[in-house]
């Protein structure tokens, strides 16, 4: 393969503080995730709508395949 036919995936190099800061904000925002269990029937913009299936479908998936089927109710 030749140099150019891809690009290496990087990451800017952090020091030891800098990954661990990351680490526990990710740990600390991980924690305050709960599950809905509870859900309003007050109206949602469908711009908003089409902003969260846009973030959703950008998520990493094997060989990009894009396996998942989005409905809005």
């Amino acid at each position: 393969m030749r140099d150019h036919d891809s690009l290496p995936y990087s990451m800017p190099a952090l020091s030891d503080e800098e990954r661990i800061a990351r680490a526990r904000n990710m740990r600390d925002r991980l924690k305050e995730r709960r599950s809905c269990r509870y859900f309003s029937d007050a109206p949602v913009a469908r711009e908003a709508i089409e902003a969260a299936i846009e973030a959703a479908g950008s998520a990493p998936n094997g060989a990009n395949h894009q396996p998942w089927h989005f409905t809005v109710v």
